[in-house]
């Protein structure tokens, strides 16, 4: 099937595939096409469903190359089209809050609404610090310029 049979699939005169978006008259159907949202969730579509087979990222695999399909996880991100350098730049991208977003949106959930609400803070007077997580306060108590403040106090 060709890119321009693809397209008159998805974009009608009457409803956006691609949006979930229905559009009634032609000055909101051409607002809608010509939107920056419109665009930015046209080129997700077309990441996720490439015409041509896939991105170069498709064609890394593992190293071992038992498995056809399998990519190498630490070599690239087939969904975000990025390749990496090391496992440590893989890890850090899937963590990211693009992998996370553009994986949400591929599971067919909507992307959250930033809060507005105050972020929860953990301190330790004793050594006049302030952390973002439990975990990362729990970290710091176990750690030696912490247990080093508590013996001077």
């Amino acid at each position: 099937m060709k890119s321009s049979d693809i397209d008159q699939e998805l974009f009608t005169e009457s409803y956006c595939k691609v949006c979930s978006a229905q559009l009634i008259s032609e000055s909101q159907r051409v607002a809608h096409y010509e939107s920056r949202k419109h665009a930015s969730k046209v080129r997700l579509y077309y990441m996720l469903h490439p015409i041509d087979g896939g991105c170069p990222a498709k064609k890394l695999r593992s190293e071992n190359g038992s498995d056809a399909d399998s990519v190498d996880k630490n070599k690239c991100c087939t969904l975000c089209n990025m390749s990496f350098t090391s496992a440590v730049v893989a890890e850090s991208h899937y963590q990211g809050k693009i992998h996370a977003k553009r994986l949400k949106l591929l599971l067919g959930e909507q992307p959250a609404l930033k809060a507005t609400g105050l972020k929860r803070s953990y301190t330790c007077n004793i050594c006049n610090v302030t952390l973002n997580s439990i975990e990362q306060y729990h970290a710091h108590l176990k750690g030696s310029k912490h247990q080093t403040n508590l013996k001077n106090q």
